[in-house]
């Protein structure tokens, strides 16, 4: 067994989804390169050569070959890491700590295919907590400012584009910023013989949470108020940017499509996803942005870019777009457990590999189709960004692309976030909204949560198997209007006010099995007066009646009714 340590450490350690989506490129090369080392006939996880490698590698080899071959991989790993920081600071530049490569080996003393298994599990846990601390040396820099464990290189890579020659970065920083557009990283990453396609840039969160809206632009590109506007936007962003910045566009997204040739619709596409809001257009911020490296902006392009973005509002006639999007993250529950237990056997465990790498196609796809994007999808674990109006419809689908035999059960979360908080901590609360969801008494659960640009945050929790066949999300988005139908009406959110002014009360009702009658009614009775429908209280109740947390029931009805007209004003 061979494992890279400190993944979701280094993954996590961003400062834009580029540095996330780029750090968890580089993870998976690294985990690539240790499972080059093996034959095809050899590996066991992952099964075939042609799959993307998972964090932990198994493999079978010769008896008393094991220790050899994996030293072998770890030290190939090391020495394609120092390959890359090579080949963008022309020198060696030591990097403390990573990767972590970890090992162990059972050999055929140990027993049959299981107790091997078992014996090298063990021992890989036990080496990991057995850390060596090949700490830093600070002598007088200054720490990184994506992982401050790291010291900061005095001088950036030559070449590269003069508005990062500020960034305090460590050589893992600037690996992880530079990953997908600097040529001299990504070819010596591919190798000679692939394609560069050139550089390009992750979907930002502004970007994701504007899709939808930036999809009808495109839609009604051609109508001349439509395009006047954005081509005033366009115009506004390049003054704004300066040319060098202009050029960097993002990766595109699946969801929004354009013609082959329209500039202008490609930039709508892979350029305009900040620009779109006319709150962004403020002097302050953006001179902070953009005004380095000796590049000025007119402050009247400013006020120009303000009025586009607010006649393409106006030119559409409908609703701006929301500044929120959701991450979404899952975890298969229990899964060493699952593969440890008993009458497994190495082409049963080459079969769950297999089957998880169908898994996360299907995930993949389901993510792109509702205009997400994947940071890692590996079938035991998922990590996207999505516009706020399709999480958790993807939340659903992906764990419906799990199969009901052969894989453990998931947890999963959903993390509602403004566009302008910091990503790192968004992530951080989504992993742990995801142990939320994972601590309740036999996992298999969903945890929904949000949290305001202002840090006021709410999350509830229940198990997939509430909610009927449309599962528990179909209860969240009870207070969406247009749900449900045609005309139909939808709850209001000033039910949350009440049940906030009588949580005590339900709270004494809902304790006692004489008067959980008279709480039901009352809940029925609130949800009635302010445009629900039996269905709904029902629904409600039942986020209450949730045994499966350790809350009171009012308090979960609540948590999950603030989710829940959240949900009404975002998604759109």
């Amino acid at each position: 067994m061979i494992g890279l340590s400190g993944v979701q450490r280094f993954i996590s350690e961003a400062r834009t989804t580029a540095d996330l989506a780029n750090a968890s490129d580089i993870v998976a090369r690294l985990a690539r390169v240790a499972m080059d080392e093996f034959t095809a006939d050899e590996l066991v996880i992952p099964s075939q050569l042609g799959e993307s490698p998972p964090n932990r590698i198994v493999a079978l080899t010769p008896a008393g070959t094991g220790a050899q071959r994996a030293r072998a991989a770890a030290r190939a790993v090391h020495d394609r890491w120092e390959e890359w920081v090579r080949q963008l600071f022309g020198r060696p530049v030591e990097v403390p700590g990573f990767p972590e490569v970890f090992w162990s080996v059972a050999g055929p003393e140990a027993g049959d295919y299981l107790q091997q298994w078992e014996e090298a599990h063990v021992a890989l846990a036990a080496r990991k907590r057995l850390r060596g601390f090949d700490a830093p040396e600070y002598s007088g820099g200054r720490p990184c400012s994506l992982a401050p464990r790291w010291i900061a290189e005095a001088e950036p890579p030559k070449g590269i584009p003069a508005h990062q020659r500020g960034a305090q970065l460590s050589a893992a920083g600037w690996v992880k910023r530079l990953w997908h557009t600097d040529t001299r990283l990504f070819r010596s990453a591919l190798g000679t013989d692939e394609f560069f396609s050139g550089p390009t840039g992750f979907p930002s969160t502004s970007s994701v949470a504007s899709v939808p809206y930036r999809k009808a632009v495109l839609e009604r590109l051609a109508d001349p108020q439509v395009n006047d506007a954005v081509r005033r936007l366009r115009s506004a962003a390049r003054a704004v940017m300066g040319s060098e910045r202009f050029r960097a566009l993002e990766a595109p997204i699946a969801a929004l499509r354009w013609e082959t040739g329209d500039r202008l619709a490609m930039w709508t596409a892979r350029g305009a996803g900040w620009w779109v809001y006319p709150e962004v257009w403020q002097v302050r911020s953006l001179r902070r942005e953009y005004a380095v490296a000796g590049h000025m902006f007119d402050e009247k392009q400013v006020d120009g870019g303000r009025k586009a973005a607010t006649d393409l509002l106006k030119a559409l006639g409908e609703e701006g777009p929301t500044p929120y999007y959701a991450v979404l993250a899952s975890d298969l529950d229990n899964m060493g457990t699952f593969l440890s237990a008993e009458g497994m056997s190495v082409e049963r465990h080459r079969q769950i590999s297999r089957r998880l790498v169908d898994i996360a196609r299907v995930q993949r796809a389901i993510i792109e189709e509702l205009s997400g994007v994947a940071v890692y999808a590996g079938g035991d674990d998922l990590l996207a960004f999505l516009p706020a109006r399709t999480a958790l419809e993807a939340a659903e689908r992906c764990r419906a692309a799990i199969p009901a035999e052969g894989v453990p059960t998931a947890s999963t979360a959903v993390l509602f976030a403004h566009a302008y908080s910091s990503l790192r901590h968004t992530v951080e609360r989504a992993r742990s909204l995801l142990e939320t969801a994972k601590s309740v008494r036999n996992k298999n659960a969903l945890a929904t949560g949000f949290v305001t640009r202002s840090g006021t945050s709410f999350h509830t929790v229940i198990p997939w198997s509430v909610g009927g066949a449309e599962g528990p999300g179909s209860l969240l988005r009870m207070f969406v209007p247009g749900r449900g139908g045609e005309g139909a009406t939808r709850l209001s959110p000033r039910l949350v006010a009440d049940l906030e002014r009588e949580q005590r009360a339900l709270t004494e009702l809902a304790r006692r099995s004489s008067t959980v009658k008279a709480y039901r009614a009352e809940v029925t009775r609130l949800v009635l007066r302010h445009g629900g429908s039996q269905a709904d209280a029902d629904a409600l109740i039942a986020w209450g009646d949730n045994h499966y947390v350790d809350r009171d029931a009012v308090s979960a009805l609540l948590d999950a009714a603030r989710v829940a007209v959240f949900l009404r004003g975002e998604i759109r």
